[in-house]
């Protein structure tokens, strides 16, 4: 079965998407919360009308003529905290989701790290294979210095050679030509 690698940049590619959404999230999230701190002040405010309502009917019983206003305000905090369960249930939804991207992002950094120490673990292999290579070309480099100090002696040689082979035929031509005698004088040749 085929695997298809996916390169370094898909991965940021990702992460930063995913970045992207979390701080999304996030920032919905704080909206969320600051409306629900609003009308958590407000359902303060109304609760604190009731309590001063409520010590005003116990001190007396003729207070009980504000009972209709007591009522309106609690109806009016009733409304008002209706709204906020299903925030609340938003605002939890968004932080199970935030908690699940941050996984997500957890598990791309560790592929990320594994990918980085293969890496790392290549380029060591490979720093060991170019300093075989340059010990090599050292070596080479030895031999051939060698061979060229071998070469040149070998040219001086074939030029000792090539000097006594014009000698030995001009030599041979003059014995051809019987003007050498046989103590080797010939007056040049």
């Amino acid at each position: 079965m085929m695997q298809r690698w996916r390169s370094a940049t898909d991965d940021r590619g990702q992460a930063s998407f995913t970045l992207i959404l979390v701080v999304v999230v996030v920032a919905i999230a704080v909206v969320l919360l600051a409306r629900t701190a609003l009308l958590a002040d407000s359902i303060n405010e109304k609760a604190d009308n009731i309590a001063g309502n409520a010590v005003g009917i116990n001190e007396q019983t003729g207070a009980v003529g504000d009972l209709p206003e007591t009522n309106r305000l609690a109806a009016s905090i009733l409304d008002t905290a209706e709204p906020l369960e299903e925030k609340l249930d938003e605002v939890i939804r968004l932080a199970a989701s935030v908690d699940g991207l941050a996984s997500s992002i957890n598990a791309t950094a560790g592929t990320i790290n594994n990918t980085a120490k293969g890496i790392n673990g290549a380029a060591a292999s490979i720093l060991g294979t170019a300093r075989a290579i340059n010990d090599g070309v050292a070596q080479i480099n030895v031999n051939l210095d060698t061979t060229l100090a071998l070469a040149n002696a070998i040219k001086n040689d074939t030029g000792n050679i090539l000097g006594q082979a014009v000698e030995a035929n001009r030599v041979a031509n003059c014995l051809d030509r019987g003007l050498l005698s046989a103590s080797g004088g010939s007056g040049g040749c």
